[in-house]
């Protein structure tokens, strides 16, 4: 759609409304899904008001929902490192077991050379017979020294075996129960995404069956950017990027080639000129130096609602380059029409 925004609602639906005249759309006409009564509106202007409101809310739930993805991830991580070392843990103490079992089934043997426990292989020696004598003598001191003393070290060992066996465990059981939780709200976040995705199809809907005089009223004059100046270096990179995009569709969660969100079209543009920046404006709005409004300029990002859920890079001081909503292109706008600015960040000097 060619119309631009103004951050008020209120202004919007004056303003259309003045300029429509007459002309009303009822919204049980037009609404396929039924919403509030308090909500249904009752003209053009109402009706584009609505559908922007549905658009912006949408928005915001997709950064969340992105929000939560990198959580989730992030507690797989932890949960599968957490179970190797449980693992791990397992397979040393059983090994530590088996040493002691193995000792436990050589006490038979153990007790037939109790006698000569204490031999070393000196005492060996002088009270061989023969050499054969010597080397039996000699085997049984060895012996007795491994059952003896090697059965501390044994438990010793399983006992910080099962310790850190315990230990990973419980890591395990945290990071699994704190990756359910996240998954949890993920499902419930898209639960909502789905019905926000129905309430916006339902008004796009109503928007196509207007009359081709109606939609004209509801149509600005398309800004191609054609007089937008190129900045040198890096900055000059990411404005012609950006301005290469124009014209693609919207998609939640895209991060290009041929769709992009509002942050991904940001990221994807920034991190082709060598700029890592993270994935959702919320986070987005964190990085770089805190600039004015009146001091705005290429390449510069401006981040919009309270909490941050939009963001838009400045081609001059008057423009910038956005992916707007469903159902909308990636378009240059006038930063002040695109929304209520919260901050403005510079990433690039």
């Amino acid at each position: 759609m060619g119309v631009n925004r103004p951050w008020g609602e209120g202004a919007l639906v004056r303003g259309l409304t003045a300029s429509l005249g007459g002309v009303a759309v009822l919204a049980a006409t037009l609404l396929v899904a039924p919403v509030p009564a308090a909500a249904q509106p009752t003209t053009v202007a109402g009706l584009l008001a609505h559908y922007y409101d549905l658009s912006r809310e949408a928005e915001r739930v997709n950064e969340e929902l992105l929000i939560l993805q990198e959580r989730v991830g992030t507690q797989k991580k932890v949960s599968t490192a957490a179970t190797r070392a449980a693992d791990d843990a397992t397979a040393l103490a059983d090994a530590a077991r088996g040493t002691v079992n193995a000792a436990q089934d050589l006490d038979a043997v153990a007790a037939t050379l109790a006698a000569r426990r204490g031999q070393d292989a000196l005492s060996a020696f002088a009270a061989s017979t023969s050499p054969e004598d010597l080397l039996t003598r000699f085997d049984a001191a060895n012996l007795a020294q491994r059952l003896t003393g090697g059965r501390d070290v044994s438990d010793t060992a399983v006992a910080a075996a099962e310790a850190a066996e315990d230990k990973a465990s419980d890591a395990s059981a945290t990071a699994a129960d704190a990756s359910a939780d996240a998954a949890q709200g993920q499902s419930e976040l898209r639960d909502r995404q789905a019905d926000l995705d129905r309430q916006i199809a339902d008004v796009r809907k109503a928007l196509d069956n207007l009359t081709p005089d109606q939609r004209a009223l509801l149509s600005g004059s398309d800004d191609y950017g054609t007089d937008v100046v190129i900045p040198g270096g890096n900055m000059g990179g990411i404005i012609k990027f950006v301005m290469s995009q124009m014209g693609k569709p919207y998609l939640w969660g895209a991060v290009g080639p041929s769709a992009y969100d509002c942050s991904g079209l940001i990221q994807t543009a920034y991190r082709r000129a060598g700029v890592a920046l993270p994935r959702v404006s919320r986070q987005q709005a964190t990085v770089g130096l805190r600039v004015s409004r009146a001091e705005i300029k290429p390449g510069d990002l401006i981040f919009y609602y309270r909490p941050v859920h939009h963001v838009a890079i400045a081609v001059d001081n008057t423009r910038a380059v956005h992916a707007p909503s469903i159902g909308e292109n990636v378009k240059i706008s006038p930063i002040d029409a695109i929304g209520p600015i919260t901050i403005i960040r510079r990433v690039v000097g």
